[in-house]
């Protein structure tokens, strides 16, 4: 009986690096098309402090951003590239707006070709992104700017 259960958690892990493997193919291949999305998020996450959209922001965050970001949102995921370290989440300083950018847009560094982090806004619908903004929010740290402009 024991066998019978490890073979099915086996199962279980390996489509879920599938799925994993196959959304991260589909943003790169979306990134490549270097199609921008429009800014139009709020200065401030709308969803902030709402406790079942963090508990879905997590949720996605864990299936989606982890292997970049690392469970932590520490930048230190299995997938991170040695050639530069993804950002550390808990310390970023550049409020929702610019994060609903970032995430939608991808980041490009001048002279590489490949994009740094694919672009997720042809992939996640904006209440996804919203979400998973939520859930980072509680993970800031001091000197954070994910909470600037939220009204309580």
């Amino acid at each position: 009986m024991r066998a019978f259960s490890s073979i099915n958690v086996a199962k279980a892990n390996l489509m879920r690096h599938t799925i994993i493997r196959l959304t991260l193919v589909a943003a790169f291949a979306l990134s490549m098309t270097g199609a921008a999305v429009a800014d139009d998020a709020p200065d401030a996450n709308p969803l902030s402090g709402d406790a079942a959209a963090i508990r879905s922001g997590k949720s996605d965050y864990r299936a989606i951003c982890s292997v970049c970001h690392g469970g932590r949102a520490d930048g230190a995921g299995e997938r991170a590239s040695s050639a530069k370290t993804p950002a550390d989440l808990r310390k970023f300083n550049k409020g929702f707006k610019k994060y609903m950018e970032t995430v939608k847009n991808g980041v490009q560094t001048p002279g590489r070709e490949i994009k740094d982090m694919p672009a997720w806004g042809g992939v996640l619908d904006d209440a996804t992104l919203t979400k998973i903004g939520a859930y980072l929010e509680t993970l800031a740290i001091e000197g954070a700017n994910w909470k600037e402009g939220v009204k309580n």
